[in-house]
């Protein structure tokens, strides 16, 4: 009867438990890479669609620290804050996206995820590649 062997297969088992264990610090590092490309989009955009009468709306976009929920890691870019007359900064952003009667919608949010989403997964993918470069996979 014959027999098999192999070779460097516990080592393959080792790694792809590693891959799958994607530890926290790799996928803060891909949160905040994506964060460092779609936060000053979204700034970019809301000026140039005129959100920036004042500029306390787009001065008050900003991402949170991470948070951990149901679905894992996650931060959120928004307007945050509120504004002199105490109107909370992300509701006059939605109004500016969405617009109201008399007021065309301004999709500043919109506009900047789709424009520069692409480049915000191709950074979080290459401190996803790198993580996996170091486990040499």
């Amino acid at each position: 009867m014959g027999s098999a062997a192999t070779i460097g297969l516990d080592s393959l088992i080792d790694d792809l438990a590693a891959f799958a264990a994607l530890p926290d610090s790799v996928i803060d590092g891909m949160l905040t890479a994506e964060a460092d490309v779609i936060e000053p989009e979204q700034h970019r955009t809301a000026e140039s669609m005129g959100v920036y009468r004042t500029g306390v709306t787009e001065g008050s976009i900003k991402r949170t620290k991470i948070k951990v929920g149901k679905g894992g890691r996650y931060l959120t870019i928004y307007p945050q804050g509120k504004n002199k007359d105490g109107n909370p900064n992300s509701e006059v952003a939605f109004v500016n996206e969405f617009g109201k009667e008399g007021q065309p919608a301004r999709p500043f949010i919109d506009t900047a995820n789709k424009n520069k989403g692409e480049e915000a997964v191709g950074a979080a993918e290459t401190v996803y590649n790198a993580f996996l470069d170091s486990k040499n996979l």
